[in-house]
């Protein structure tokens, strides 16, 4: 199933510049940073309004980060803290099993431990006690005499756990990041920025970036020592991996780990995680395709406290089996993904789950910590959300995955009686349900879909920066990219449509020929992984030289045997709706047969700009010969033919020679078959009906 796709030029929504402030900006940014004019633009079109927010984008520093105390319970939280060390008083941090949860529990943990507070940690097993907390392990940590509990990325949705420590003089710190459902836990406090009325001014922090700015405030009031670059090389690597935007502190605590950890980095495991992957330079992409998924493979397996071991160890030998392990673990996590996968898209095809505008699958004993992943890998192939179900003895465990623009965590809402527990974010969710739900609540979140029309989010939105010439791919143009690393989540990597490619060749690529490699005029290559599809289907795109095709891309670097070379890499492409014979069929038919135009055909969504449209006189006059010459054999509208025309311009002007009473024509399997009409009447091309209404629908 092919995805359907809208290119979107990216406008900050937020910029009330007019015209002139706009233009006095670019000047302003190009002259303080020395940057060129496209950059200052990009800037800009990303949402910088000031010198200073451009200083701040462009120059991530610490000392922007957001005082930890401006959190509305901090001073509260970090009170009882003090007085827990003051007493030696056991305190245990109850992490989740992800990246996000382990290596927040690394962080505060190793900075506790330090300065000798009497902690430990208990991260619960995926596969066994499941997510949040649970009231057996939490009764076991009543029994061992634990007078505080500190949640690290969970917690927000868990009052009656939290009211059960509570009834055993249990407190309960929780730090959460994750979304408030209705009343909040009877916590001794709470730190997480999305509780209705706190004041912490960004919102979008993982969880271990609120252990962080929680360690960050506990060593500030007690004047204790925090190993800052260690602790922000963790942080960096849980927030990419977790999913969380890059703005704003996110993509300031990023930017710094990755310049620590390709400088001199100091923490010993994620250091052996390097080695092991065999990475010599990290990029923020790493942490999401790298080495995230190797930390997430051990808590998807089970295995979730190894991390904690890793991040917080100092024994490089130690360590870099550790970093083995969790290498192999990833292995084994990859393999039953693949297996689970195979079987799941082939339930999607052979029950045509894919005609929901909500695909939920179910199955028997799949492995409960994958199936996030394969619920992400088929949304990315269809583009819709994605519920993947699994059921064991009766209880079944899911992950969620959506689009943008449709929230499924309140879409899970909207049936939550019929959870045993739920939570997650409004684009990855989870939940736990009885099997004799399962249908009940399949007809109910479709049904909620159908409610909110959900269709009108099922076309994937392509962002690109600006649309370029062929001329302009440099390595000048490189390295003005290269300004808005560090990229992912909330502030991906700059992209570009090329205008009207010229290109010379292109051909499929890889074992199943899945792949695009192509080749423009200007000698420089591009690579579409996934995009292999595009040719096979469109046989005729050789025979009419590649034209109408375009693409949104991204500059890479291409290195070989030693010698670096750009590249593009092909983010999304198409064939331009006037190059596409059907397409330039339904343009043509929607444009002679309709009073208004504009009504039937959406110029945006079908990917069209209004000037593409235009109709010269010269045109007609050049397929009028065009017909005239070819006599009965027929002119093909879709190869490419002696007026390299697109379809479209081919069958609008015979559309309009027919109006002018000049030709009678026919079409047939592609070829249109003319009759020249003699007159000696001097026809006014311009002046017909069809030239001017499109006329006016361009320029309406």
């Amino acid at each position: 199933m092919s995805v359907k796709t809208q290119w979107i030029q990216r406008k900050s929504k937020h910029s009330h510049l007019s015209v002139s402030e706009n233009e006095d900006l670019i000047d302003q940014i190009m002259e303080e940073f020395n940057l060129t004019k496209r950059t200052a633009e990009i800037l800009i079109s990303r949402g910088i309004i000031s010198i200073e927010e451009a200083r701040r984008y462009l120059n991530p520093s610490l000392a922007d980060l957001h005082d930890p105390f401006l959190f509305n319970e901090m001073e509260k939280v970090v009170s009882r803290i003090a007085k827990a060390k003051a007493a030696n008083e056991k305190i245990c941090l109850y992490g989740d099993y992800d990246a996000d949860g382990t290596i927040g529990v690394s962080i505060l943990y190793s900075f506790l431990k330090r300065h000798e507070f009497n902690v430990s940690y208990f991260i619960p097993n995926r596969l066994i006690t499941g997510y949040g907390l649970h009231i057996d392990p939490l009764q076991n940590l009543i029994d061992e005499a634990v007078g505080l509990l500190i949640t690290v990325d969970n917690g927000i949705s868990a009052n009656d756990q939290i009211d059960f420590c509570n009834q055993h003089n249990l407190d309960v710190i929780i730090t959460d990041h994750h979304e408030c459902q209705g009343t909040l836990p009877a916590a001794f406090g709470i730190i997480n920025p999305k509780v209705p009325g706190e004041n912490y001014p960004f919102k979008e922090l993982c969880g271990a970036g609120v252990a962080f700015k929680l360690v960050q405030a506990i060593s500030t009031r007690l004047g204790l020592d925090f190993d800052l670059q260690n602790a922000i090389e963790c942080v960096a690597l849980a927030t990419v991996a977790d999913l969380v935007p890059l703005q704003n502190e996110n993509r300031i605590l990023v930017a710094m780990g990755l310049h620590y950890l390709n400088s001199n980095p100091k923490n010993l495991g994620i250091r052996a995680l390097i080695e092991v992957s065999e990475l010599a330079q990290v990029k923020a992409w790493h942490f999401g395709f790298v080495l995230g998924p190797k930390i997430n493979a051990a808590g998807r397996l089970g295995e979730a406290h190894h991390i904690v071991d890793l991040l917080t160890g100092h024994d490089p030998a130690i360590l870099m089996e550790l970093a083995k392990f969790l290498s192999d673990e990833n292995r084994k996590r990859q393999n039953l993904e693949s297996t689970i996968l195979d079987v799941a898209l082939a339930q999607v095809e052979s029950q045509e789950l894919y005609k929901n505008d909500i695909i939920i699958v179910i199955g028997e004993n799949w492995h409960s910590g994958v199936i996030g992943i394969v619920a992400s890998r088929i949304q990315e192939k269809h583009y819709n959300p994605v519920i993947v179900v699994s059921v064991t003895d009766g209880k079944g465990k899911a992950s969620c995955r959506s689009v943008e623009g449709f929230n499924i965590f309140e879409a899970l809402q909207s049936c939550g009686e019929l959870f045993s527990s739920y939570g997650g974010h409004d684009q990855a969710a989870g939940f736990s349900i009885d099997a004799e739900n399962l249908a009940l609540m399949t007809k109910k979140i479709i049904e909620y879909g159908h409610v909110t029309e959900i269709k009108k989010h099922l076309i994937k939105k392509i962002p690109y920066d600006a649309i370029i010439d062929e001329t302009e791919i440099t390595w000048n143009l490189f390295n003005d990219c290269s300004h808005f690393e560090p990229c992912g989540l909330g502030n991906p990597g700059v992209q570009f449509v090329l205008n009207r490619p010229d290109i010379i060749s292109m051909r499929t690529m890889g074992k199943e020929n899945n792949h695009l490699r192509l080749n423009l005029s200007n000698n420089v290559g591009g690579v579409g992984f996934g995009f292999g599809e595009f040719l096979t289907k469109r046989p005729e795109l050789s025979a009419n030289g590649f034209r109408g095709v375009e693409f949104i891309c991204r500059l890479d670097v291409n290195e070989y045997r030693g010698n670096k070379t750009l590249q593009l890499v092909l983010k999304d492409i198409r064939q331009n709706p006037i190059w596409d014979f059907d397409r330039a069929m339904f343009l043509v038919k929607s444009i002679v047969q309709s009073v208004n135009p504009k009504i039937e055909i959406n110029l945006q969504s079908a990917g069209l700009d209004p000037g593409e449209l235009r109709m010269q006189r010269e045109t007609v006059k050049c397929v009028y010969l065009a017909l005239k010459k070819s006599g009965e054999t027929g002119v093909s509208v879709q190869i490419a033919n002696s007026t390299k025309l697109s379809p479209f311009h081919f069958l609008m002007a015979c559309e309009i020679l027919r109006e002018a009473g000049l030709i009678a024509y026919r079409l047939k399997d592609g070829l249109v078959f003319s009759k020249i009409i003699e007159t000696q009447e001097k026809k006014d091309i311009q002046n017909t009906q069809l030239m001017i209404k499109l006329e006016k629908m361009i320029c309406d």
